[in-house]
């Protein structure tokens, strides 16, 4: 999504989570770690059906993770990590790899998490981060992606994300 369109608010996510096979990936990653719904794919976003058979459609990675997140099955940042470890590293290189979100304003000393699974793609580790964040409820966590051409830090504070920091600069 590349914000261009008039009705559709740019999505900060958007260069890291866009295309048919990403988007797929994060639908079975979150019906997987969520229960009592199905995350499905149409061209530009994703579907949430439940078992009622009731479905939201939403344009954004943040509308979708908003969707998921009341059905999420983490209660521990561990679980999102070790669902995590169930995905390798994709075999092709990933797109846009030299994408940066906006720069945090800030980064005093978070707490990392997702730190045993930094192999696994991109997309994936902003979905597990992202429920973790509305699920979780966390203080001043932060992220790594050591494994991309611009290697950066994703910062949230009180559940919402501040923005990147190269990783290269940081302890």
């Amino acid at each position: 999504m590349c914000g261009a369109c008039a009705r559709v608010a740019p999505d900060w996510a958007g260069p890291m989570v866009s295309g048919p096979i990403r988007r797929a990936s994060i639908a079975r990653f979150l019906t997987e770690v969520c229960h009592g719904v199905k995350v499905g794919t149409f061209p530009g976003g994703w579907t949430v059906s439940r078992h009622t058979g009731a479905a939201q459609i939403t344009l954004t990675f943040d509308e979708l993770l908003d969707l998921a997140a009341p059905h999420s099955m983490a209660r521990e940042w561990e679980y999102l990590d070790t669902a995590l470890g169930d995905y390798t590293a994709v075999a092709r290189p990933e797109e846009f790899s030299d994408y940066l979100p906006k720069e945090a304003a800030g980064h005093e000393d978070p707490d990392l998490v997702l730190t045993r699974s930094d192999m696994a793609p991109t997309h994936l580790r902003l979905a597990a981060f992202g429920l973790g964040l509305r699920t979780l409820k966390p203080h001043n966590v932060a992220v790594d992606f050591p494994h991309r051409l611009a290697p950066f830090r994703l910062v949230a504070v009180d559940g919402i994300v501040q923005g990147s920091a190269p990783l290269h600069g940081l302890p």
